[in-house]
């Protein structure tokens, strides 16, 4: 139990962070000074989100909300650390020269970011962090980690051996990780005083960060610790949703989404009634009937118009979709990332409107210029033109003709625009069927791809879940059952309109 207290669960578009800004928002207005307000979260989305909120309601800076950070950002910033104590790419190749083990040193040093797990997939050294930094999230040995977690591919002698040398070369160093933070703030760190201190996104808390939530929360005359049991789709990084549920016995319930519609919504119910281990939630939908409609493959979807996220249960499966899109002339983005080289596209659109004899703006050129070839037999521009454009006019229009005569162009009208725009022979044919189709090439895709836990607090139009799972599911799921449930009741119910499922013909595939 966390004292001073109140449970606060949010089924999927009921507005819980909406209802956390509020109360923030309340307290501003009574009188409490912003930094007697604490908001803590596991991913920086929600804190953006209510500090954006104080500051164009209450002129607030972030430097006047210093409590407003995940647990990592509050351990790095309470124990009076910098970017230099944190372990660094080049700690990294030094442990892997003592270790003979190879790390891929590819870690953020922002304490701001939420949990690092998973590091890199492909690297071994990354898996016995991983396990290691798993274990002290659950606060266990890492050997019963290492048992539980069936981790087959690792060695119990050489785990315990890369644990020994990364404790004795952080020690030796002077160095921190990220549960650094946390387990060094629950030891030494001294919590402040607050009138209201929020915890959201609570059911993706792990125990250790639970430990630390219990250091801060006496301090704090009121806490309001928010969630849903049933988006708790991150036990792999060693959650214990148990911690959440039993929190406090003040509970609230938001029971109005203003998200779902009532297929998806009838839908969604029958899914989470599966779960073993919840709290039970009444919530009604929106009054839009919407639709839930099956399909045998995402050709079947009708996505010429219209916002729309597709969303399988692995990375695997989001590429494999991502290529078939793409083969259909798509235009779509991954992770935000859009299927189409931005670079290339913004070149390839300056040098058609140059060559068409249209003034172009600095800004543009100076983009341009970076991206072209700029020696051997295909350089568009000489090399150290770039630096003759600092002499032009900031509010100028560049055409064709000042280039060349003043600015370094050394291409002709006539050259192909998609070798000066450096795309590569694939692309060049992809982007132009694009084109034909009349896309905007470079605007935002329309159609996203994202696996479930990415798109945990999304939502779109028309949302496409794919329901093939893999042999590791079907081995987890008779493990853990209540993780695949909750996997896809996430995936459900991002759905704003309509919800399309994607049967699976595999034999691994979740069952409806």
């Amino acid at each position: 139990m966390v004292p001073n207290s109140e449970l606060l669960f949010g089924p999927p578009g009921t507005g819980k962070t909406y209802t956390l800004i509020a109360e923030v928002e309340k307290a501003l207005r009574d009188g409490v000074s912003p930094d007697r307000i604490g908001y803590v979260s596991f991913t920086k989305k929600a804190i953006s989100e209510a500090l954006e909120r104080a500051r164009s309601q209450f002129k607030l800076e972030p430097k006047d909300l210093p409590w407003f950070r995940t647990l990592h950002s509050w351990g790095f910033n309470g124990l009076g650390a910098s970017h230099n104590d944190m372990m660094a790419q080049e700690d990294w190749f030094v442990l892997q020269d003592q270790t003979g083990m190879a790390f891929s040193g590819v870690s953020s040093v922002n304490p701001d970011d939420g949990m690092i797990l998973p590091l890199s997939t492909f690297v071994k050294g990354d898996a016995y962090i991983r396990l290691i930094d798993r274990a002290r999230y659950r606060m266990v040995p890492i050997l019963k980690e290492y048992n539980e977690s069936e981790a087959y591919d690792l060695n119990a002698t050489i785990l315990r051996r890369v644990h020994e040398e990364y404790n004795l070369y952080k020690s030796k160093m002077g160095k921190l990780d990220f549960v650094d933070m946390i387990e060094m703030y629950i030891q030494v760190g001294v919590p402040p005083h607050l009138d209201l201190l929020i915890i959201d996104e609570a059911q993706d808390l792990t125990p250790l960060q639970w430990e630390m939530v219990k250091h801060i929360a006496p301090n704090a005359d009121r806490v309001i610790i928010a969630g849903d049991d049933d988006q708790a789709i991150h036990r792999w990084t060693g959650v214990d949703v148990n911690l959440f549920l039993n929190a406090s016995k003040n509970i609230k319930i938001l029971d109005q989404s203003y998200r779902m519609p009532i297929s998806v919504h009838t839908l969604s119910q029958r899914i989470v009634k599966r779960i073993g281990q919840r709290q039970e939630k009444e919530f009604r939908p929106t009054d839009h009937e919407g639709r839930v409609d099956y399909h045998s493959s995402h050709r079947e979807l009708d996505m010429e118009r219209g916002s729309w996220t597709l969303m399988a249960r692995t990375n695997n499966m989001v590429r494999e979709w991502a290529a078939a899109l793409r083969s259909d002339s798509h235009m779509v983005s991954v992770k935000g990332k859009s299927s189409v080289d931005q670079e290339c596209a913004y070149a390839l659109l300056t040098w058609e409107r140059l060559r068409d004899g249209e003034g172009v703006d600095l800004g543009a050129v100076k983009q341009f210029y970076k991206h072209v070839r700029k020696q051997g037999d295909g350089a568009v521009v000489k090399r150290g033109a770039a630096g003759l454009l600092e002499a032009a006019n900031p509010e100028a229009f560049l055409t064709w003709d000042n280039l060349s005569l003043q600015y370094g162009m050394k291409a002709e009208k006539h050259w192909d625009p998609y070798q000066v725009a450096r795309f590569g022979d694939g692309d060049r044919l992809y982007v132009q069927a694009l084109r034909r189709r009349g896309e905007d090439i470079t605007a935002q895709p329309r159609i996203k791809l994202s696996t479930f836990h990415r798109m945990k607090g999304g939502e779109d139009d028309n949302c496409a879940v794919y329901c093939g799972t893999t042999p590791q599911s079907d081995i987890r799921t008779t493990k853990y059952p209540d993780d695949e449930h909750r996997a896809f009741y996430v995936g459900m119910t991002r759905a704003k309109q309509n919800l399309h499922i994607i049967q699976s013909p595999s034999r691994y595939r979740y069952e409806l």
